[in-house]
């Protein structure tokens, strides 16, 4: 059994996020919603038990001062289709937004934003840093550009977008020159605003984003010898009952060439950067979680005097070797497991709750904690019931990677199907790393049956991926 999945969930105190008991207006009860998003944050936190070095104090104390969805997932594994489905409150399996690069095929939104609807509901909108796909948003009273960051010295700098993510290095500068660090102060000033208005606040943190660059303090954090892997099966190759289409996703991202004919994992397993790689994703996480403390801890007073919601996701997971694979573009658990934590008036502290959620469920979730009115037009379930009674059951979170890749996770199971017709299922509550395919177990047909009958029929065409397989893959 992978031993990362043995660490719990650290619940530790932090005097910064101590649930609101402010009086709210008594003309206007609407509460404040804060709403953080991080880029390419996995389950390398504390509370997830991703990994037993993770460094991430702030993020641990927000989910023990309030509910943490610990089976929480993304719609799609890449930035632009995660955030247009979040932000619009619609599957990418409806538009055709499945990848970072626009397709010919994909359809115009005509939903409001999450910040449109807020707006329009007597909200004054703060969005700063990357809450969108690369800003943050055009509607709002207050908006913030993520600012850029310091870059190594001339000759020193390894990132290339299209490259391994082999690409960390310890900056020599303090953390208040970091854009993250600059993200934070400005949510920080916007929350200490005083208005008649209730507060709609979006704000996105970049790190653990590539190129894994912070400030050499929090390299210095994780000693390059006390780097451990993630686990691998024993003595069995993971890639034994994979279908072919799996293994070739597995071997690179789907939108990138190859290294020298090398993927990604044999590239950094060649160069001897796989212990290095994971050192600097940690410190990167390990410098956001740090700056999202220092937001939260703005929160203890709310100048509004109103209650207030928070709430915390990713945008979606990140590989560093599992499966032989790194960073995103596949639908398996790393790729695709996310953390998802909300707090707030009424939310039990160190509650959790383990029924599948997803980030399409973020836009009813918030309007219906606000005491707005859901749309009927939104494609995901508040999970506000569930703040009450984490037991309640809900329906299974959909990840979409191109026309006709499908993952359906569920409580205790993932199935996946592929656009060429190649399946996989895995049983979570035995193998929570997902090494043992059981699509083709006679004795599973009936849970596989089931959940087949859960994949969307009504999938947008859009571009295959298999069409990237043949471009970079020849």
């Amino acid at each position: 059994m992978n031993p990362f999945k043995l660490i719990t969930c650290s619940l530790l105190s932090f005097t910064g996020v101590a649930t609101l008991t402010s009086t709210v207006h008594a003309e206007d009860k609407s509460p404040d919603i804060v709403f953080i998003i991080v880029d390419d944050l996995n389950d390398w936190v504390g509370c997830l038990g991703g990994h037993p070095d993770a460094k991430s104090p702030n993020i641990d104390a927000l989910a023990g001062s309030g509910m943490l969805f610990s089976q929480a997932y993304c719609n799609s594994p890449q930035c632009r289709p995660s955030r247009t489905s979040l932000l619009h409150g619609v599957y990418p399996f409806k538009t055709g937004t499945y990848f970072n690069a626009k397709a010919a095929k994909e359809t115009k939104i005509k939903t409001p934003t999450m910040q449109q609807f807020f707006m329009d509901n007597g909200y004054r909108v703060a969005s700063g840093g990357k809450v969108f796909h690369g800003h943050p948003g055009k509607i709002g009273d207050a908006l913030l550009t993520r600012p850029r960051d310091p870059r190594p010295p001339k000759g020193k700098d390894n990132f290339n977008a299209m490259r391994a993510p082999n690409d960390g290095y310890p900056l020599d500068v303090p953390d208040k020159e970091m854009g993250d660090y600059k993200v934070a102060s400005w949510a920080i000033k916007q929350w200490q605003e005083v208005t008649e208005k209730p507060l709609f606040m979006s704000v996105g943190f970049y790190r653990p984003h590539r190129p894994l660059q912070v400030p050499k303090p929090w390299f210095d954090v994780f000693p390059i010898e006390s780097i451990r892997r993630p686990a691998e099966p024993n003595g069995v190759d993971d890639w034994a009952d994979m279908p072919d289409f799996a293994r070739k996703l597995a071997r690179t991202h789907a939108h990138k060439p190859m290294h020298k004919g090398l993927s990604d994992h044999e590239y950094i397993v060649e160069n001897n950067e796989w212990d290095a790689t994971i050192r600097a994703y940690q410190a990167s996480i390990a410098f956001v979680d740090r700056q999202i403390g220092r937001f939260i801890e703005s929160l203890k007073k709310n100048p509004r005097n109103r209650e207030t919601f928070v709430m915390l996701v990713s945008d979606h997971g990140w590989h560093l070797g599992e499966k032989k694979h790194w960073c995103k573009g596949a639908i398996w658990e790393q790729t695709t497991h996310i953390p998802f934590i909300v707090r707030g008036p009424g939310v039990k502290s160190s509650s959790t709750c383990t029924q599948p959620a997803s980030l399409i469920d973020v836009y009813p979730s918030l309007v219906d904690l606000a005491g707005l009115k859901v749309p009927g037009w939104l494609d995901g379930k508040s999970i506000k019931p569930q703040l009450k009674d984490p037991s309640k059951l809900r329906p299974p979170a959909i990840s979409s990677y191109g026309e006709g890749n499908t993952s359906i996770r569920t409580e205790h199971w993932r199935y996946i199907r592929y656009e060429d017709g190649s399946e996989e299922l895995y049983d979570h509550r035995v193998d929570p790393d997902e090494w043992t395919n059981l699509a083709e177990k006679s004795e599973h047909r009936k849970i596989k049956s089931r959940l087949i009958k859960m994949i969307p029929e009504d999938q947008h065409p859009g571009l295959k991926v298999q069409d990237w397989f043949d471009k970079f893959q020849k």
